[in-house]
């Protein structure tokens, strides 16, 4: 019977799964003006427009907020000039762009061309986006206010668009925290069905065994 628990308390271990690692904890608008929204828009390069929160953003540079909001930045390596690159892997390193009419590839070892670019925008509350006067390594966030990223891909440098993306309009804060909390709710069930299967499994397992041991001490009593 020791042999018969101890089984069936591995079995029961064996059947839980890890717990996931929960999605980050600002997506969407910022909450209230203590952090910086921070908006990246990859429609050139066929993606999307990615809205995050730098939370407690106060004395940040725009680098920083990038970051602080969940944005992976891969900077330019060696041209002797301060410059974002990628992010989150944008454009990719074995992507092929046309750019004026040239296959061009990104290996962030000298600063983007024009025609294809990060460009850097900043906006205040409820204001509209600006081109940024300064490097976003330099330039200082404004809590409650908006930062805007978007790449350039054969854009004319003097009419390029800004991030789509209305800060003087922004989706409310508490829409967005309730949408990430009903996308989060399916994956919530998802692990506490995992976790009952994989117990329901264990015990099954461990009757089983007992059924199987139980006859086999009727067979050699007999």
């Amino acid at each position: 019977m020791r042999t018969l628990a101890a089984a069936a308390a591995l079995l029961v271990g064996a059947a839980l799964p890890l717990t996931a690692a929960p999605a980050h904890a600002a997506d969407g608008v910022c909450a209230d003006a203590t952090g910086t929204t921070v908006v990246v828009d990859m429609t050139d390069l066929g993606g999307d427009v990615e809205v995050a929160c730098a939370e407690d953003s106060d004395g940040m540079t725009g680098m920083q907020a990038l970051e602080a909001a969940g944005f992976e930045v891969t900077p330019v390596t060696g041209s002797g000039m301060t410059g974002t690159c990628r992010i989150d892997g944008q454009p990719a390193e074995d992507e092929t762009l046309d750019v004026d009419g040239r296959d061009y590839v990104e290996k962030c070892q000298q600063f983007p061309p024009g025609g294809a670019y990060w460009s850097y925008y900043v906006a205040p509350a409820d204001g509209a986006w600006a081109y940024a006067q300064t490097g976003a390594d330099t330039n200082k966030v404004v809590p409650g206010g908006f930062e805007g990223w978007r790449f350039q891909l054969n854009q004319p440098m003097d009419s390029s668009p800004m991030p789509d993306f209305d800060p003087a309009n922004p989706p409310a804060a508490d829409a967005s925290d309730n949408a990430a909390d009903s996308s989060d709710e399916p994956a919530e069930d998802d692990g506490t069905s995992i976790v009952w299967i994989g117990i329901g499994v264990a015990v099954l397992l461990a009757v089983g065994i007992a059924f199987t041991l139980f006859r086999r001490g009727r067979s050699e009593d007999a």
